[in-house]
């Protein structure tokens, strides 16, 4: 049976040393810049220097986390960040962006990446759609279960990381935009303030109470461990950069015993001590644990509803850790061979593993009074106390009665202990002497000018929920539709089609995308059987990919149409957007950025690929989750008795109908139920269930509206400016397409409407 590696989390240079002591292959933490928990201690430069030497001589792995989206003054500096950790040896980053995974490559052509699970990975095509920038492992999205797993591992050939322990975001991590809406604190830049762990209410056909529905309870598979290890993942990681080092040192430990027992005996699957399942039921948890995704899709009792705060620990568990593991000095067996004859120079072996160094000291005298004994050489050599070795053997080879100071003995032990030590160490440097600094390349020019040809002014597009909105759509002209999930239906779709087809007729020459779902896994394939059906229908000009995997499944499938790529397909910056570029037509520019940053991104004219496209209108998606607040509301329409479901056929709800005052246009929100959460200052943010497959999307209270930033938009190259309808009726879409188009000729609009400009005036921190 292959040996799985185990991960431990470290925050800080004291919880580094915590996951040597407690037995774990590897070790991730962030430094300075870059990572995606900015407050947890991180480390400095020097510190990561001193991890590395630490680690490699213990035979340890570090990875650093490069896990945040980055912007371009940002990705600039990536490569001499990195550069001295390379050449000190560093074993791999973690990364989120695209862009930073080609400067890392470009630049660092040794050294392994991994894609984080910031970056969504549900399934093996969206890891092939990365594996081309030289990706070695992935860390796919904590929902998967087991079996897709696997699946991702032995179809795409890629190593697997998989979440073991710890706390679980209610968000697929990297689609989050929670906290950046509420507060500016993004999690694609790890400073999450953890809106999922506040308290809300959850309104639908019922009133609910207040309760923490977003709460996930924390993950433990301890149980799973001989599982996990059959299906052959690669690595298994254990959350908690921002937990204290008795927590990293508690959990690595009673995993490291778990998974050494069933590599001792696979064939005996013994029950987990109980002493074991209380440490981690006890150690920063909270209400209580839970398997995860692992096991199964979703459900109720994944949530802690009445309480999400961390519990405490008792002192005497934390003692426990510390005496037992912490306090211990972490060593390195080492055998000793001593050979003594007169005449000749005192000669010492020291070998640790693989790695064995020789030295010679003063010459070995005969003895004339009182001969050097062979238990006092080997008292003098097991004095290895702050060398990093301990002796495991001591062999000392005596030719006749010798005498030699016991001065000369340590001097030589200690030179032969810190040549080995370097040995130990220099086997994890990467590079054999190569400066990192000579091979990084000159940052690219901007492929564009600053002001790109406005010659042509912005068109408008839009994406439609609801079969009144398509008509609007359809009747105001819009140079460009997309049809979402509610209307790919086997209900709605024929009804659809009519409607386009009778506006082709009578003149409508806009263009015609089909949206995607905007999480494709490798359990839904069987659904996307009957997107495909509609997809070759002839009606549509292009499709909506909101994920690489979404991407990878239309060359799958042959498309040869146009590809528009969502603003969930995160382009921050150029190198992003040159990787990208072929595959697209245009690219809608993400919602955390400024105005100033959009406007850099790249914007090439007519009839070229990566044309962009800017979201003006829109309640945004605040998460996109597979646990379903439907569900814990005890509203599943799955659960419901026949003849009462909602959703027929499994499309899911349809957002239609009316909300409370004030959460949009007339105050509309979506159907199915009209399902909202209600947060502590009572904003109501809509939820749309898809039940095809099998997620939640959560969208902000308000809309965002840029209608007056529409005079300087015309004037930046921009293709497209979209307008994203959810709850809006019929007659609401076209008067905000009209006001829109109002907009763009030059008029003074004034909405009557709530609205949020997002992050436009100010990006996300």
């Amino acid at each position: 049976m292959k040996k799985p590696e185990l991960l431990a989390p470290a925050g800080d240079y004291g919880c580094f040393q915590a996951a040597l002591k407690a037995g774990a292959d590897a070790v991730y933490m962030g430094g300075q810049e870059y990572g995606a928990r900015a407050y947890a201690g991180n480390f400095s430069r020097e510190e990561v220097l001193s991890a590395l030497d630490e680690a490699h001589f213990f035979g340890k792995k570090i990875y650093l986390t490069v896990n945040t989206l980055m912007k371009q003054e940002e990705l600039d500096r990536l490569a001499d960040f990195i550069a001295p950790f390379y050449e000190a040896g560093l074993d791999g980053v973690i990364v989120q962006d695209v862009g930073a995974l080609r400067v890392l490559g470009e630049n660092f052509p040794s050294l392994p990446l991994h894609a984080s699970t910031q970056m969504t990975v549900t399934d093996a095509a969206g890891a092939l759609a990365l594996k081309r920038l030289g990706i070695v492992r992935v860390v796919p999205a904590r929902e998967l279960s087991l079996e897709e797993a696997a699946l991702l591992k032995k179809k795409s050939g890629l190593e697997v990381e998989v979440f073991i322990h710890g706390a679980m975001c209610y968000c697929y991590s990297g689609q989050c935009l929670f906290s950046s809406m509420l507060g500016g604190r993004s999690g694609n830049r790890g400073r999450c303030a953890q809106p999922c762990r506040q308290p809300y209410r959850i309104r639908s056909q019922k009133t609910g109470k207040s309760c923490y529905p977003l709460s996930l309870k924390d993950l433990c598979t301890i149980d799973l461990i001989p599982e996990l290890m059959d299906a052959g993942i690669d690595s298994f990681k254990i959350e908690g950069r921002m937990k204290r080092a008795e927590y990293v040192a508690g959990v690595t430990d009673v995993y490291r015993r778990r998974i050494d027992e069933y590599l001792e005996w696979p064939e005996k699957k013994r029950p987990v001590p109980q002493k074991d399942r209380e440490l981690l039921s006890s150690l920063y948890v909270r209400s209580a644990l839970g398997s995860g995704y692992l096991k199964r899709h979703n459900g109720r009792d994944m949530i802690t509803l009445d309480q999400p705060g961390y519990a405490g620990c008792e002192e005497k568990l934390l003692e426990d850790i510390r005496s037992r593991i912490l306090e211990r000095e972490l060593s390195l067996p080492v055998s000793l061979t001593a050979d003594l004859e007169a005449g000749k120079p005192l000669r010492l072996t020291a070998q640790a593993g693989e790695h064995a160094v020789c030295l010679e000291g003063e010459t070995v005298q005969q003895a004339q009074k009182r001969p050097l004994g062979e238990e006092e050489v080997r008292r003098q050599l097991s004095k290895t106390g702050g060398s990093g070795f301990s002796a495991e053997s001591i062999a000392v080879h005596m030719a006749g009665e010798v005498f030699l100071p016991v001065k000369s003995i340590n001097e030589l032990r200690r030179s032969v202990l810190e040549r080995l030590r370097a040995e130990q160490v220099g086997a994890g440097r990467s590079l054999a002497g190569e400066t990192a600094s000579e091979r990084i390349s000159p940052q690219p020019q901007p492929l564009f000018p600053t002001r790109p040809d406005a010659s042509a002014r912005p068109q408008l597009s839009a994406s439609a929920a609801t079969l009144p909105q398509l008509k609007a759509c359809l009747k105001s002209g819009t140079a460009r539709i997309y049809l979402t999930g509610c209307l790919t239906g086997a209900s709605a779709f024929p009804e659809a089609g009519r409607l386009i087809s009778e506006a082709e007729r009578a003149g409508f020459s806009g263009e015609i995308f089909l949206a995607l779902p905007a999480i494709l896994r490798e359990e839904s394939r069987e659904q996307m059987t009957q997107i495909k059906r509609i997809l070759d229908s002839g009606l549509f000009d292009g499709a909506l990919a909101a994920s690489p995997s979404g991407l990878m499944w239309l060359k799958e499938n042959g498309w040869r149409g146009k590809v528009a790529l969502d603003h969930r397909i995160y382009i921050w910056n150029r190198q992003t957007w040159e990787y990208w570029r072929d595959e697209m037509d245009t690219y809608c520019a993400p919602l955390e950025l400024n105005s100033r940053q959009v406007y850099a991104l790249p914007a090439p004219g007519e009839g070229s690929r990566g044309r962009k496209e800017i979201l003006v209108y829109g309640r945004i998606p605040m998460m996109v989750t597979a646990n379903c607040i439907r569900k814990t509301a005890g509203e599943c329409p799955k659960d419901a008795p026949l003849g009462k479901r909602e959703g027929k056929g499994g499309q899911g709800a349809r957002p239609s109908g009316t909300g409370p005052s004030g959460t949009g246009p007339s105050g509309t929100g979506p159907a199915g139920g009209e399902l909202f959460l209600i947060d502590r200052y009572q904003a109501a943010f809509p939820v749309v269930t898809d039940c095809r497959f099998c997620y939640n999307v959560i969208y902000n209270s308000v809309p965002l509206s840029l209608h007056g930033f529409l005079g300087e938009m015309k004037e930046r190259g921009t293709a497209f400016l979209r307008l994203d309808f959810l709850e809006e009726s019929e007659e609401e879409t076209e008067a905000l397409l009209k006001l829109f188009e109002a907009g763009l000729r030059g008029k003074q609009v004034q909405p009557v409407y709530a609205f949020t400009t997002g992050h436009f005036r100010k990006g996300a921190q």
